[in-house]
């Protein structure tokens, strides 16, 4: 990837990152011709980190500009290079509507990032738990605390509930999408960050059952806000937009 031209994204492989199949789907949806690299986690990131000045997963990389590993700094070189189908909307409303509910899904403290450290303070302080191995690994990099650990489920909660939300109000007035009347960004982003709740079915999304367990939540607060209407919106946007069976390698 470093060596190659074109666009190249570097994903991990086997792990249902929804960060990195958020943006393969965008990828797709745009027609965008690329190089696809897995990185297989626990291998070493020295040249990786050479390379992009960091170590975290997906990086997006246009010719010699330099790689990109934020969500919105992949989204914007996605619309630059494929302005249609549009995923940021043009109306100035929509757009900063967009960007707010992305995120705080995709964001840092946002529903992902507030999901993974519940994830781990489970492994924590839960009786056969996981506090030395990837637990470990994900709470430094996600800056764990036991304070924040605590209060994860509930903050995860409160966001899907704005989510479900925010999808009711818009099936009032019509809409299947989170912003206006078509599809954007954040319709393909909760798609794939819902597989960090509830992943799809492994007929859609084959992995280890390790790896499945591990990304089914089975937190009660967090279950109960997971409402239906989520779900059905995820089914709707891979049924009729992303690439099914989910290739994870």
């Amino acid at each position: 990837a470093r060596r190659a031209s074109g666009l190249r994204i570097v994903t991990l492989a086997n792990i249902p990152s929804p960060w990195g199949e958020a943006l393969k789907g965008i990828l797709h949806i745009k027609q965008l011709p690329h190089a696809r690299v897995s990185h297989v986690f626990g291998s070493p990131t020295t040249m990786f980190q050479e390379w992009s000045g960091q170590d975290s997963f997906p990086v997006l990389a246009w010719n010699d500009e330099r790689p990109l590993s934020t969500w919105i700094d992949q989204l914007n070189l996605a619309e630059r290079l494929a302005p249609t189908p549009r995923l940021i909307p043009e109306r100035f409303e929509d757009r900063v509507l967009m960007f707010g509910y992305c995120n705080e899904l995709c964001g840092e403290n946002g529903i992902g990032w507030i999901e993974r450290l519940r994830g781990v303070h489970e492994q924590i302080t839960k009786p056969g738990g996981d506090p030395r191995g990837v637990s470990a690994y994900l709470g430094k990099k996600y800056r764990y605390s036991a304070e924040i650990g605590a209060r994860a489920a509930e903050r995860v909660a409160a966001g899907l509930t704005a989510l479900a939300a925010r999808l009711e109000q818009q099936e009032g007035r019509g809409s299947r999408f989170f912003i206006g009347d078509s599809l954007s960004a954040m319709d393909i982003y909760w798609a794939a960050f819902s597989n960090m709740l509830k992943p799809l079915p492994p007929e859609l999304m084959p992995m280890h059952e390790r790896m499945r367990t591990m990304f089914t939540t089975t937190d009660p607060t967090v279950v109960a806000a997971l409402k239906p209407i989520l779900i059905e919106h995820r089914d709707f946007i891979f049924k009729s937009y992303l690439e099914l069976p989910i290739d994870l390698s």
